[in-house]
């Protein structure tokens, strides 16, 4: 049948390389991230978003939306998951094909790697979006691989990236590191030819500039289209009044630190870097630099000049690529989720020994060197199922005790005399941090605000969202306007806090409950937030 003759001439077409990347990735992550899968875990941004359209074109992501239409706008984690997977396992084989790998078990190991990466779990907290996330990785992969094959393939490649940047500009590094990576093995191959590979770099060069370009043009029509500016977060409101060119040299020093800091400096910026991961990063490192001097080496490369310069160019590039997201975003600080790019630190481990292990001498360093760089990168993705099991741990307890909370909050609501159910409720605070949290130690590990460890819920607004949206309670949320009045009046001030007794009353018509003695407004960019489209 025709449908089978296609079938099978795409399964020829994809190297057993390829094959090996795919399975492990998909498989390796579908058991890691099972419990994200399998259950509800909102965080403080998820809240609101059982349902969303995800017009996040202030946020300057103005293809977020169409890309989030495969779940339906629906936070539903069993078919998010499956998206997730297949498109980050085909981004996986995409960077195989890419950089030309042929063993199939560093392919694998290279999959298993995208799939636990520590950043990967802070991305499937925010559930609502992970689909459109890991599509934006593959897209940017693709990307690469389209500027590859030549110069009328790199236009189609930068509309993919100008595509990938528009669901989540972060991503803009995976196609930069790609490339970077792609330059080192054109510089280690023999078969390569110097006028070749500088042809090459440049042609991604210009890819990159014109998918950026194009992202930026594109989300000038949104905003000018919707009649929209961009939020004032994470600085992206300042990206308007030009690039700070004079911070430049701090920029890139800051990118060198920070990845340095990820994954050799234990507590420090991501608790989750620990002694045993930083001596399992030193050991990766150390067994890549063998590999890469065996290359130079027992092929002879280091006799022509151009290749030991562009190896090791490449090699001084690949931190600021990995961090090319706080390069093109200099008013933010870099979260877990746009350091996922640094997974392919671990590629460019892979990519050397695939090119190295063969050339070593044999039969025992060629093994030792085998059998330790495989036992350090499952270590590693060991470690990272680890982190990511911690954090959704960590996630489902806070979960767990703010379902308590809101309920026995409910009840006293529901007892407070006089209440009849067509009230007004009024809420003023949030969850006391300072009398439920948590206290286990391992939570520690996946510390940061994208995080809930204490609560799901941790300003006000965020227990009306929890309220109306995960218990089914029709509470809505007071204008601002209502909020300020209520905690600025005299019978207000004179109440006790929640849980005592007297917390909760019926005031002017309003159930009241007082949690905190004053209301905090919301920010301009909450306000703008919540309006957006």
């Amino acid at each position: 049948m025709p449908l089978d003759r296609i079938a099978g001439n795409l399964f020829q077409r994809t190297s057993s390389a390829q094959r090996a990347v795919f399975l492990a990735c998909f498989v390796s992550g579908y058991l890691v991230h099972l419990f994200a899968f399998t259950n509800i875990i909102p965080n403080s941004d998820g809240l609101s978003r059982v349902f969303d359209p995800q017009q996040m074109t202030v946020s300057g992501r103005w293809f977020l939306h169409y890309a989030s239409a495969l779940n339906s706008f629906t936070q539903m984690p069993a078919l998010i998951g499956f998206f997730s997977m297949v498109f980050l396992a085909l981004a996986a084989a995409g960077i195989v094909s890419v950089l030309g790998m042929r063993s199939r078990s560093l392919a694998a190991l290279l999959g298993v790697s995208m799939a636990a990466f520590p950043c990967m779990g802070y991305t499937f907290l925010y559930m609502f979006t992970a689909s459109a996330y890991c599509l934006a990785i593959f897209l940017a992969v693709l990307a690469v691989a389209m500027a590859k094959k030549g110069w009328r393939w790199a236009v189609a490649g930068s509309l993919l990236l100008a595509l990938a940047m528009g669901i989540y500009q972060a991503y803009a590094a995976v196609a930069v590191a790609l490339s970077v990576l792609l330059i080192l093995k054109q510089c280690l191959s023999h078969r390569a030819q110097c006028k070749e590979t500088a042809v090459l770099g440049v042609r991604l060069l210009a890819f990159l500039a014109v998918g950026a370009v194009a992202y930026y043009v594109i989300l000038q029509v949104f905003l000018k289209v919707k009649g929209l500016e961009l939020l004032e977060y994470l600085g992206m409101s300042q990206a308007g009044s030009g690039y700070p060119i004079a911070q430049l040299p701090s920029l890139l020093l800051s990118a060198y630190k920070q990845v340095v800091v990820f994954f050799f400096v234990p507590g420090s910026s991501n608790a989750f870097t620990t002694p045993l991961m930083a001596g399992l990063d030193v050991l990766a490192a150390l067994l890549a630099a063998v590999c890469f001097f065996a290359i130079l080496v027992r092929r002879s490369l280091w006799r022509e000049v151009w290749r030991v310069a562009g190896a090791v160019v490449m090699l001084l590039l690949l931190p600021v690529a990995v961090s090319f997201a706080q390069i093109i975003s200099p008013y933010s600080d870099a979260t877990p989720i746009m350091k996922y790019p640094y997974v392919l630190v671990y590629a460019a481990v892979l990519l050397c020994a695939d090119l190295g292990l063969s050339l070593l001498p044999r039969p025992r360093a060629g093994v030792a060197v085998s059998w330790a760089l495989a036992a350090c990168m499952v270590c590693l993705c060991l470690y990272g199922a680890n982190i990511n099991n911690i954090l959704y741990t960590a996630s489902e307890q806070a979960h767990r005790s703010t379902l308590s909370y809101a309920t026995r909050l409910m009840g006293r609501i529901e007892s407070c005399p006089g209440y009849t159910g067509e009230e007004e409720i009024v809420i003023i605070g949030s969850f006391p941090v300072d009398r439920i949290y948590s206290q286990i130690e391992s939570y520690a590990l996946v510390d940061h605000y994208s995080v809930p460890l204490n609560t799901v819920a941790p300003l006000n607004k965020h227990i009306y969202y929890y309220l109306q949206d995960w218990l089914n309670i029709p509470v809505e949320e007071p204008e601002e306007e209502v909020m300020l009045e209520v905690s600025q009046s005299k019978e207000f001030q004179k109440m006790p806090l929640y849980p005592a007794d007297g917390s909760v009353q019926k005031l002017d018509g309003r159930i009241v409950v007082k949690i905190q003695e004053e209301y905090t407004p919301k920010s301009d960019y909450e306000i703008a937030y919540e309006n957006r489209r």
